[in-house]
């Protein structure tokens, strides 16, 4: 074979190799998937629902399937881990960016009281490896990890999902509410573990659930009355936030989130977990690339 055809044939390995995908890999990759699924809608699907969101509200503790004002949603997203391995320093992170324009302070801390320090949030589970589900006939009735019980305004989880942690939402500070596009990151090391197993055991994809951390009867009525919505991978221009104010002390200050109707086409804005991908990939790249480059200083 001469110098032509072994650099014809390098650069062919080097473009069937698996390209390094370092960093946040979000639901849109692969067979990644994002749901919201609704206890008072059981059967429904809301796989193509350009929003995904928690809200738990008990309205007669006792409990009362046909009370039209209890709810109880959760979120569900799928992580794709094909040739995907652990960060270096076995830290990864799981995030979502807010879809509402009024995430504003009484419905995120406490502003009755007052005391900023007690703050609201999403609790995180994992789903048992092996058990999946399909974004399209996903629902409340038939979600891995949910026992439905028909008491709508309670939270149904089983043993089927992995408690991980809890992330509160940021202090509203000087702001007049949270920016649309902006992120809640949760990191554990519960988290670190599942993830690592996962892989370890050779899965091939995750699941993570997500729903608000209090129960169906919380002390403040902002908690309850609010819907929590983020943006899906089907969010695919975020929505336009031009009030938003960074500053409400200062009346120069320019308005409008920097991420107001923003591009979500690749994904930047969806649901994604930190992971890198296999080092045998990335050194396979780099083996080929330095072929590549010895063999053209031969010629």
């Amino acid at each position: 074979m001469n110098r032509t055809h072994q650099l014809s044939a390098l650069l062919a390995l080097v473009m069937i190799v698996p390209a390094a995908r370092a960093g946040w890999i979000p639901t849109n990759y692969g067979i990644g998937a994002d749901c919201e699924v609704r206890e008072s809608a059981p059967t429904t699907n809301r796989g193509t629902n350009t929003e995904i969101a928690s809200r738990v509200k008990n309205a007669v503790p006792a409990g009362d399937p046909a009370d039209g004002n209890d709810r109880n949603s959760a979120i569900y997203t799928k992580f794709d881990l094909t040739n995907l391995s652990m960060p270096g320093d076995g830290q990864t992170a799981f995030r979502m960016t807010y879809r509402n324009n009024n995430l504003r302070g009484s419905r995120i801390q406490d502003t009755v009281t007052p005391n900023p320090a007690i703050r609201t949030g999403l609790a995180i589970y994992g789903l048992k490896a092996g058990l999946t589900w399909d974004e399209s006939t996903l629902t409340y009735l038939n979600a891995p990890g949910i026992t439905f019980d028909g008491n709508v305004g309670t939270k149904d989880f089983n043993s089927d999902l992995t408690f991980l942690g809890t992330v509160a939402f940021p202090e509203i500070g000087t702001q007049n509410w949270l920016p649309v596009g902006g992120a809640l990151e949760f990191r554990s090391t519960k988290l670190n573990t599942f993830v690592a197993d996962a892989i370890a055991g050779g899965a091939t994809e995750l699941t993570l659930v997500s729903t608000v951390i209090h129960d169906g009867g919380a002390l403040f009525p902002d908690w309850i009355n609010f819907n929590y919505l983020f943006n899906p991978k089907d969010m695919v221009t975020l929505n336009n936030d031009p009030n938003y104010d960074s500053d409400t002390t200062d009346p120069d200050n320019p308005v409008g989130s920097p991420w107001s109707g923003a591009d979500n086409s690749t994904g930047l804005f969806s649901p994604s977990i930190l992971l890198v991908p296999e080092p045998s990939s990335v050194v396979l790249s780099m083996i080929a690339l330095a072929l590549v480059t010895w063999l053209r200083r031969r010629g």
